[in-house]
C-alpha cells in the first residue's frame, strides 16, 4: 500500500503506479489489489479511527483529520458508521492547501536576514545553515507562544562579542521574543491552517474531535491556536500517539482492511461528451449540428456521470452502453471539471480533459467483420483511482488508458 497526497491527480497516480511497477514492487499483469494506493489525510484518519475507543467517538460522530506535513496540509472529515461494524463515511469533500511547516521555515529564514542585514557579507553560509537547524529542530516543534528562544551563535560568525540589544544579540546569543516569533514566523502560516479548519467545520456543520497529524501536527503551537479557536464548539481537539507516523501507520490498516471506507466524496464533476438538443439563444451558434434526419443537435455538451461533492459508495459503478463494428476498438473520453456548478459543455472553464480510454475488441469467432457489437463501459469512481472496465458478451476486459498531459 503507498500514500499519495490528497490533492494529487488521476494522473498523477497512475504515474505513482507506473514507477512502482518500474521499480519492481509489483509486476504488469498482477491484479491490480496488488497494489493499492490511499490519500495521506484518509490513511490517517485509519490510524485514529483505531483509537476513537479511547477517544470515546461513536456512531454518527464527526471527526477531523488535519494532515498537517512539511509542504502541504491536508483536511478531511469522516463520521462513524457502527451498523455492519466499524466503517467510516467520508462526509465533506476534503480540501489541502500548501501552507506547511516549510513556510515556517521560509518566514524564519526572512527575519534572520532581517535582523543580521548588516552582517550578512561576513556570515558564512554555514552558520547561517546552523542557525536555521537550531530553529527546525528545536524551536519550531516546542514552541509554544509564551516563552522566548535563543539561539546560540556558530562561532563561525565570528560574532560572540558583539552586543546588539536592537536585535537581540547579546554575549553570542541571539534572544527571539516569543511576540517577533509569532507575528513574523508562525501566526501567518498558522492562521492558513486555521481558515482551512474552519472551512471544513462549516462544512461538515458538526464536529466531535480535531485530530492533528503530521510533523507539523505534533507542533505545540499549532495545537495550542487550534485548541483555542475550536475547543469551545468541537467537544475535543487531540494530538493521537506518535502522529507523524499516523498516515504510514493507517497506510497498514488500510491494506489489512481495505473496506473500513465506505463511502468517499468525490472533488471533481466527471463525464463525457456528447451531443444533446441544440437551444436557440442558449446554446453557441458554432455547436450546432444538422443531422441528416432533420435533427438540430449541440455538440461538445458535457454529460455528467458523478456529480462533485455528492456521496459516492467506494463500490459505486456507473455504466453506459456503447457498441463498435467488429474487430475495432472504441474508445472513450472522460473530463473532470473542479466547478461550483454543473458545466455546460466540455470547453467550459474549469473543464479538462482528464484521460482516453481504449477498449481493445476481443476475437469472436461468431462475428463477422463489420457486424456491430454491444458493449458496456463500467467506471468506477468510489475508489482512490479511477477504474475503467468494459464488458463485452458477458466478459469483462481491462482498459488501456492514456492520461491527458497537465
Amino acid at each position: 500500500c503507498l500514500t499519495v497526497p490528497a490533492m494529487w491527480s488521476d494522473k498523477a497516480k497512475a504515474t505513482m503506479r507506473e514507477a512502482a511497477t518500474m521499480a519492481g514492487l509489483i509486476q504488469e499483469d498482477d491484479h491490480r489489489d496488488r497494489l493499492m494506493l490511499i490519500s495521506e489525510p484518509e490513511a490517517a484518519a485509519l490510524y485514529c479511527e483505531k483509537k476513537c475507543e479511547q477517544f470515546n467517538l461513536k456512531h454518527n460522530d464527526r471527526f477531523m483529520i488535519c494532515d498537517a506535513g512539511g509542504g502541504t496540509v491536508d483536511l478531511i472529515v469522516f463520521e462513524i458508521d457502527e451498523r455492519s461494524g466499524r466503517k467510516l463515511r467520508e462526509c465533506t469533500k476534503g480540501h489541502g492547501q500548501s501552507c506547511g511547516s516549510v513556510f515556517l521555515d521560509r518566514r524564519m529564514r526572512k527575519l534572520l536576514k532581517k535582523k543580521f542585514k548588516e552582517y550578512l557579507s561576513t556570515i558564512p553560509a554555514s552558520a547561517f545553515e546552523s542557525m536555521m537547524d537550531n530553529f527546525v529542530e528545536l524551536i519550531k516543534p516546542q514552541f509554544d507562544g509564551v516563552e522566548d528562544q535563543f539561539i546560540t551563535l556558530p562561532a563561525s560568525m565570528n560574532l560572540a562579542s558583539l552586543n546588539n540589544p536592537a536585535i537581540g544579540l547579546e554575549d553570542g546569543m541571539l534572544c527571539l521574543t516569543a511576540g517577533e516569533l509569532k507575528k513574523d514566523v508562525f501566526e501567518p502560516v498558522i492562521k492558513e491552517v486555521i481558515n482551512l479548519c474552519e472551512e471544513q467545520l462549516q462544512k461538515a456543520q458538526r464536529l466531535e474531535a480535531i485530530f492533528l497529524v503530521g510533523g507539523f501536527g505534533s507542533s505545540n503551537y499549532l495545537f495550542e491556536r487550534v485548541q483555542e479557536e475550536f475547543g469551545s464548539r468541537v467537544g475535543l481537539v487531540a494530538v493521537p500517539p506518535r502522529c507523524e507516523l499516523a498516515v504510514v501507520r493507517g497506510a497498514v490498516y488500510f491494506g489489512l482492511n481495505p473496506h473500513v471506507v465506505t463511502t468517499r466524496i468525490p472533488r471533481y464533476w466527471y463525464g463525457i461528451d456528447t451531443t444533446t438538443t441544440f437551444e436557440e439563444g442558449v446554446d453557441p451558434p458554432s455547436y450546432k449540428i444538422v443531422r441528416a434526419d432533420g435533427s438540430v443537435r449541440c455538440d461538445n455538451r458535457f454529460s455528467v456521470y458523478i456529480r462533485r461533492g455528492q456521496p459516492l459508495d467506494i463500490d459505486n459503478c456507473v455504466s453506459k452502453d456503447f457498441f463498435a463494428y467488429y474487430p475495432h476498438h472504441t474508445t472513450c473520453t472522460l473530463y473532470a471539471a473542479d466547478t461550483d456548478e454543473q458545466p455546460r459543455y466540455t470547453t467550459s472553464p474549469g473543464v479538462h480533459k482528464v484521460a482516453n480510454f481504449t477498449i481493445p475488441m476481443p476475437s469472436l469467432t461468431e462475428v463477422m467483420e463489420g457486424e456491430k457489437v454491444d458493449l458496456t463501459i463500467k467506471m468506477y469512481f468510489g475508489e482512490v483511482e479511477l477504474r475503467v472496465e468494459a464488458v463485452i458478451r458477458g466478459k469483462t476486459y481491462g482498459t488501456t488508458c492514456t492520461f491527458d498531459s497537465e
